[in-house]
């Protein structure tokens, strides 16, 4: 893999820092939207730039973070690392006479205050990048070093916490540059600027996963499957994908679509060691949730470095001593290729998520939840239209689009949104809908699925209505590893409500695991174990479409790893 060196990159990243556009929503974190101010509290006092950002995205919902703080979070993580890489590696040089310290950042003083102290600390940043940029040294990281780590997890945190915005290729330019820098990382030409993103085959020796496995169930109402079916027509009377979602409308198992992925090919993604290598020696960040399912009260999320997700979750046999499983870990629905780039060539995009799929059919609960989420996507516009133009000393001539100021973060509503599902067996996603078309792929272990139609009863699916969420926060200072709302350590506060709908009350693993307790369940849930459904088990290679709005359970039967890829009707 091609990289930059660390004195190439760290430059690149502080100029980014130092010269901000006039528009970029950074300059919103304070009341004056002066540059000036922003390095008073930026520059000077990364980590508490950092503290103060963080405590800003602790907004729920999250997606209602002003991405101005988002912004803020990813330049000070940025700027944080940079300055870290770059001192501990003795930039800038002590040949320069008298060159004072970073000062330290005091209570912050208007622009034209004298006694702003930007131009200082923008002084001593442009001594770092011209030292930098004017060495012939090659950087070498000790893979030992006790700030490195702590580095790639700031760096992480920033995509994982905001997604990087103008900013992820730094970030991922920096942590390559690092990984480039160490001559532990296998593979590595440091004059080449260039390391193996791959390992040869004797290499890849060690399982990722432990031997464990769950019960599988007996299938009596099969899902069809279809080899490699085209997806669009190629004549009049050919079966194709297109036509399959426009008029059955039913999930489809495909068979032999994927074979050619290097992920399965080569059976890298099974491998302990192929993950330590792209992960950075098992460095790299995740977040994980904890707990069987999203819907029981000891659930919860907390991000860990990947070799701690192997060891706790994935691979426990090797490493528990006893016989205490402990709870499930899950990596789930996680867009790992947005900060792990390198993955994107093991894949590759099914043609059939190219396709124009209808739309959720009107009347089902996805329609309806979606009806609701453009409405109040249309209120919150309104507002925001009217916030921007109380504010402007100029009336706004423009078209009120423009003041939208979700469009720095709001993602693509129309998809490809890529996720990986990673964890050990007994992983559990409850029974729900989404609101995306949904080709999921299973590139590792073996996985069950049940699927409701999104015409069933909700008298027999019984969905969950509006619930409170309790956010919590740490007690005696912040943990930046956790950042779930479920956690002991946090001091309660008051509760949201999320609308969660979308979700049964149903345990469908309950009564999969009790079926002779049908009484039971019939009392607790009336008409569910008449509801008609259909089902499969997925193993390496199979793709299994979901429409939109169909209701679905899936289990995890072996440890594995699979890619789904949403994307909206037309």
């Amino acid at each position: 893999m091609r990289y930059l060196h660390l004195h190439h990159c760290i430059p690149k990243s502080l100029l980014e820092i130092l010269n901000i556009r006039p528009d970029d929503p950074i300059l919103r974190c304070f009341p004056d939207n002066n540059l000036d101010t922003l390095h008073d509290h930026l520059l000077g006092d990364p980590d508490g730039a950092i503290k103060l950002a963080d405590s800003k995205l602790r907004v729920f919902p999250f997606k209602d973070v002003d991405v101005c703080w988002r912004r803020y979070y990813t330049d000070a993580c940025l700027l944080k690392a940079c300055l870290t890489v770059a001192e501990q590696s003795g930039f800038p040089r002590r040949e320069r006479n008298g060159l004072p310290p970073l000062p330290p950042c005091p209570s912050p003083a208007p622009p034209s205050h004298p006694g702003s102290t930007a131009p200082a600390r923008r002084q001593y940043i442009l001594n770092i990048i011209e030292d930098l940029s004017s060495t012939k040294e090659l950087i070498v990281a000790d893979p030992d070093a006790e700030w490195l780590t702590p580095t790639i997890h700031m760096l992480d945190k920033a995509m994982i916490m905001t997604g990087g915005p103008q900013r992820d290729h730094l970030i991922k330019e920096l942590i390559t540059a690092l990984q480039g820098a160490c001559p532990a990382t296998k593979g590595n030409n440091q004059s080449e600027q260039e390391f193996r993103d791959d390992l040869d085959p004797d290499e890849l020796a060690t399982p990722l996963f432990s031997d464990d496995a769950a019960p599988t169930p007996e299938i009596q109402f099969p899902i069809p499957r279809v080899s490699n079916i085209p997806p669009w027509s190629t004549s009049r009377s050919s079966p194709n994908f297109r036509d399959h979602t426009r008029d059955k409308k039913t999930p489809l198992v495909i068979t032999d679509a994927v074979n050619d992925w290097p992920a399965i090919s080569t059976g890298s993604w099974a491998s302990r060691e192929f993950w330590m290598h792209r992960t950075f020696g098992g460095r790299r960040l995740v977040p994980v949730e904890i707990g069987r399912s999203y819907t029981d009260e000891d659930w919860g999320q907390r991000l860990m470095s990947f070799k701690e997700f192997v060891e706790k979750y994935l691979d426990r046999d090797r490493h528990r001593d006893d016989d205490d499983a402990g709870p499930t870990g899950y990596l789930a629905q996680h867009d790992l290729f947005l900060h792990m780039s390198t993955l994107y060539k093991d894949i590759m995009h099914p043609d059939y998520i190219h396709i124009d799929a209808p739309k959720a059919e009107p009347g089902t609960p996805a329609f309806i939840r979606l009806q609701r989420e453009e409405e109040e996507r249309r209120r919150k516009r309104g507002q925001e239209v009217i916030r921007v133009r109380e504010q402007e000393q100029e009336p706004n001539h423009g078209d009120d689009d423009d003041t939208d100021s979700t469009s720095w973060h709001e993602p693509d509503d129309d998809g490809p949104h890529l996720n990986i599902w990673m964890g050990p067996s007994w992983t559990i996603s409850p029974l729900h809908f989404d609101t995306y078309h949904n080709i999921y792929v299973q590139v590792v272990g073996e996985k069950y699925f049940r699927l409701y139609s999104p015409h069933t009863p909700l008298s027999q699916i019984h969905p969950k209505g509006k619930e409170p969420v309790v956010r919590r926060r740490p007690e005696g200072g912040e943990d930046h590893h956790q950042y779930t709302q479920h956690h002991q350590d946090y001091r309660q506060e008051e509760p949201e409500l999320v609308d969660m709908s979308n979700t049964s009350q149903v345990d469908v693993a309950a009564i999969e695991m009790s079926p002779a307790e049908a009484d039971y369940w019939e009392e607790l849930w009336p008409g569910f174990m008449d509801a008609e459904y259909v089902e499969t088990v997925l193993k390496p290679g199979d793709m299994l479409y979901i429409p939109i709005g169909w209701w679905h359970y899936v289990r995890s039967l072996k440890g594995g790893i699979g890619v789904s890829f949403w994307w909206n009707g037309w």
